[in-house]
């Protein structure tokens, strides 16, 4: 019912029309979460956990696998990185007890976001949710929309190293300075 609400955008009167068409094309008398998924065609939460534990082990080369797979099921780029930062966000969230409700998620996707958020700092989500968003601004003006994703994903693989080895060269600087 979440995903169907989220699809209809607030809409009640969409949303009663989405489910009509659920039950209607349901593969069985019930009307189930991976219908839904197939039905409407959306990309599942588990994808994008997927996504951030491949980043956070700071290796390009998981995030690029997942998101060919995502491509070859026929997803759109540009919804897969809207959704990566919808998810980025949700993970922000999950870090404060008293924003966790303002996820509009189901409480068994609540548990798996906030213990995925203990395991990312806030400052790396933001720095990853900044390249996300600058991804999604110029996706449509991009002639290369898939190396544009790539790219953010290889800049989110590794923009932890690229800060920690920045800080500990600008730390040797000033060590250089003081003496």
């Amino acid at each position: 019912m979440h995903l169907i609400a989220q699809k209809a955008d607030g809409a009640l009167r969409d949303g009663l029309s989405i489910f009509d068409l659920m039950v209607t094309f349901s593969s069985s008398s019930k009307v189930t979460f991976s219908d839904v998924l197939n039905n409407l065609h959306i990309l599942d939460y588990d994808y994008y956990f997927k996504m951030v534990d491949g980043l956070l082990s700071e290796n390009s080369a998981t995030p690029l696998l997942l998101f060919d797979e995502i491509l070859k099921k026929g997803f759109d780029g540009q919804n897969f990185i809207t959704g990566l930062g919808e998810h980025l966000r949700n993970l922000l969230v999950s870090q404060d007890a008293r924003t966790v409700n303002l996820m509009e998620v189901p409480e068994s996707v609540k548990q798996k976001y906030l213990t995925q958020a203990q395991a990312a700092p806030p400052s790396l989500l933001l720095s990853w949710l900044n390249i996300a968003s600058t991804c999604d601004i110029h996706y449509k003006a991009s002639k290369n929309q898939r190396l544009l994703v790539e790219l953010a994903l290889m800049k989110m693989a590794y923009v932890n190293s690229a800060i920690s080895t920045n800080g500990s060269s600008n730390e040797a600087g000033v060590k250089k300075k003081l003496n």
